[in-house]
């Protein structure tokens, strides 16, 4: 089984997210996180997340309630376990705008939401394709 963590705090695409990943192989579970201080403490194993899985893929929205995606960035490289866990960012923001600034906090790629259903999904395939070894995958 192989983790990963999507931290999004929109249900519709938390939602669309997880089918996407679902479509990619039976082997790859998600956990989500509706904002970044509740990743920092699933990402450190605090309470309520003590025993949760090392994710082996980080999928982060940039504009997030409470603590932002591009402010929680450095502080998950600052985490041992996690200086070279790929971290994908996701917003709706235009990827020449945001995606130099979210490399240089730390992200390993930026991907620009799309209001095209289908370009969406297979972004989030291509994604999940690309960073993690996938088992009975489509």
């Amino acid at each position: 089984m192989q983790d990963v963590l999507l931290v999004e705090d929109n249900p519709a695409d938390v939602y669309l997210i997880q089918r996407a990943v679902a479509d990619c192989g039976s082997d790859v579970h998600v956990s989500v996180v509706p904002d970044g201080g509740e990743a920092l403490a699933f990402l450190r194993q605090e309470a309520p997340f003590a025993h949760v899985p090392t994710p082996m893929l980080i999928l982060l929205d940039l504009r997030l309630p409470k603590v932002q995606g591009d402010q929680i960035l450095p502080e998950i490289r600052r985490l041992p376990a996690h200086q070279a866990t790929p971290i994908v960012v996701f917003s709706m923001a235009p990827k020449e705008e945001e995606e130099p600034r979210c490399l240089q906090l730390g992200a390993t790629a930026y991907v620009q939401k799309s209001s095209n259903f289908y370009a969406y999904v297979d972004a989030i395939k291509d994604i999940v394709g690309h960073w993690l070894t996938l088992e009975g995958s489509l």
